[in-house]
């Protein structure tokens, strides 16, 4: 799913597909009629008009199909999920503890898709191009997602194996600010990709011939360049990174 997601990114397919039908929407068109009809309902919107105003059918159908596959594989995690979850439940196998965490997850799941559709939208008003800040959230509960499944597949693991070995409570409070400072991190990932800022100065470690450049301060209100300014966004993302190398380096020595 990460995959085909960041492939949707950057072959730019997001927005091919302009409507969310959660059940119609499963079957992609299925002839010549209906293809024409998507691809009308496609040119109706700013990407079309502002960016892809040359593109044919067949160009279409190419970024089309990477979006379609994007959700069409969410739809299908969702019954990979609910099937067995439904068969287990019947069984008695769960626990109520399991049960809630599945159902977390669950939810975790349908909230990620409606996330998707409500980035989406945000790229078929005025501006063909997705919002920083909500591209930024679907990544987040994505990672979320991600990591609570894992942590609940762990804990079952774990159970009927020897006691937790007990962590120092430093040890404990770095690792949490060592997390804080990833998703942190990916929040700042979502905002460079959204706004295209790693464009803007492609060296490394420096940004062109200085370690701040001048533009990462040039907006007003100054927080703005933080969460606006494409220079300050990617001097955030470079220099978090540097921080959790060090960070990590840290707890690697502690252990």
């Amino acid at each position: 799913m990460v995959i085909v997601g960041g492939i949707t990114r950057l072959t730019h397919s997001g927005l091919s597909i302009v409507e969310w039908n959660l059940i119609m929407g499963s079957l992609p068109p299925m002839s010549e009629h209906d293809w024409q009809e998507t691809f009308d309902k496609y040119k109706q919107f700013p990407e079309f008009q502002k960016v892809n105003y040359g593109f044919s059918l067949n160009e279409f159908k190419n970024i089309f199909w990477w979006e379609y596959i994007h959700r069409l594989l969410g739809r299908f995690i969702g019954i990979v999920f609910v099937v067995p979850f439904v068969f287990f439940l019947s069984k008695k196998w769960l626990n109520p503890d399991l049960v809630k965490k599945c159902l977390l997850i669950f939810g975790l799941g349908g909230l990620q898709g409606f996330l998707g559709w409500y980035m989406v939208k945000s790229g078929l008003a005025d501006n063909p191009h997705v919002s920083h800040y909500r591209l930024a959230v679907h990544l987040v509960t994505a990672t979320v997602l991600f990591g609570y499944i894992l942590w609940v597949a762990l804990g079952i693991i774990e159970k009927g194996q020897n006691p937790k070995i007990a962590v120092p409570n430093t040890l404990k409070r770095l690792s949490i600010i060592l997390f804080s400072l990833v998703i942190l991190q990916i929040i700042y990932g979502g905002f460079v990709a959204g706004l295209k800022a790693g464009f803007v100065y492609n060296t490394f470690p420096m940004m062109g011939d200085k370690w701040i450049a001048d533009g990462v301060t040039g907006m007003t209100p100054f927080w703005r360049n933080f969460t606006d300014g494409l220079a300050g966004v990617q001097f955030v993302h470079r220099y978090l990174a540097w921080l959790i190398v060090l960070l990590a380096g840290c707890i690697w020595i502690a252990v």
